[in-house]
């Protein structure tokens, strides 16, 4: 198992609130995540706990009774750092002490108009931010921490990092992905290989494929591989009920593939007579791919145009419409011109 860990700015009033920090720090580190914090706060800082939120998963914003210190703006150091991981769409969770007046008063803002900006500050938190817990003392604190992170990793989930003695992992799993990517280029290059030529075919010319399909018979399930003859004219009927309007293009297969299914029992019959129920069935690959091709070759089922999700839309040509109507009715003539055979007969 890979020992993933997780970076946390937390963001503080500034020295004020060194207890706190450590608490969180420690508790951090016991449950898998690391920790930054800038504490003197300087201009210089500023830019240092930028690049640090930026490298961060997630960010703490610990608040106390004070302000803290502030910039030439007149807005806090922590301020600024809420709004700045708030513009990078950090995840942001928020720990208040519940009863700031309590606080001894060395940790209390002195002015009015710091204060002020205290309460302004606090309330905009929780407003804003729907991850807000508030502690009474350290305990308090290390234990809502504790509960409340493990539950910020499945709320917002997180790539992380992982600990440079786990690089033969992770090598390990790369070297099996390439190869599985090798065996599927084979497998492509192979389906390609087996691939007739492509050139214009007419409504009667019959084609030749083969699926897979489960076969119901004496309570067993039979896995069988079957051969199919169509022509092309009744493989553009199947098509073209699905490819009315616009769908993806994974919608041949699930086409291809329902008829099967509605049609495979009878055929089955003939040399299992009592299969009682068919299912599953699955076009070959190359023969689906072979089928998709000659659809388009022939300028009978085209590419459109791609969705919002990015997957090319499919669509019935006009042309195929019109063969549709001269292939359904020559369809129509042989049928009755059968029956008129059977009742002379």
């Amino acid at each position: 198992m890979l020992d993933r860990r997780y970076q946390v700015f937390v963001a503080t009033s500034g020295l004020d609130m060194s207890p706190e920090r450590r608490i969180v720090a420690q508790t951090l580190i016991g449950i898998g995540f690391s920790s930054w914090c800038v504490e003197h706060r300087t201009p210089v800082s500023t830019a240092i706990a930028r690049r640090q939120i930026d490298e961060s998963d997630y960010v703490v914003m610990l608040l106390g009774s004070k302000y803290g210190d502030c910039s030439v703006s007149g807005v806090s150091y922590m301020h600024l750092e809420y709004i700045y991981a708030i513009t990078k769409q950090k995840p942001i969770i928020v720990f208040i002490h519940a009863d700031p007046r309590n606080r001894p008063d060395e940790l209390q803002e002195t002015s009015l108009q710091a204060k002020e900006k205290f309460n302004n500050f606090r309330k905009q938190l929780q407003h804003e931010v729907d991850q807000v817990f508030f502690y009474r003392d350290l305990r308090d604190l290390e234990l809502i921490v504790r509960a409340n992170m493990l539950h910020m990793l499945e709320c917002f989930p997180v790539l992380g990092w992982i600990r440079p003695q786990n690089m033969q992992i992770l090598q390990d799993r790369i070297d099996a992905l390439n190869a599985k990517v090798n065996q599927l280029e084979r497998e492509l290059k192979k389906c390609e290989h087996d691939m007739v030529a492509i050139c214009d075919v007419s409504v009667e010319d019959i084609y030749c494929f083969r699926y897979r399909i489960q076969a119901y018979q004496d309570g067993y399930v039979h896995e069988m591989e079957h051969e199919r003859s169509e022509d092309w004219g009744q493989l553009l009927y199947v098509l073209s009920k699905v490819f009315k309007t616009l769908m993806p293009e994974e919608c041949f297969a699930k086409c291809l593939n329902d008829y099967l299914n509605e049609t495979a029992l009878a055929e089955l019959r003939i040399t299992m007579p009592q299969v009682y129920a068919v299912g599953r069935a699955q076009i070959q690959v190359q023969h689906l791919y072979h089928i998709k091709l000659q659809m388009r070759q022939n300028e009978w089922i085209l590419p459109a145009h791609r969705d919002e999700r990015h997957r090319m839309l499919w669509k019935l040509s006009s042309k195929a419409h019109e063969i549709l109507e001269t292939y359904i009715q020559q369809q129509n003539r042989n049928f009755q011109l059968n029956s008129n055979s059977y009742s002379n007969l």
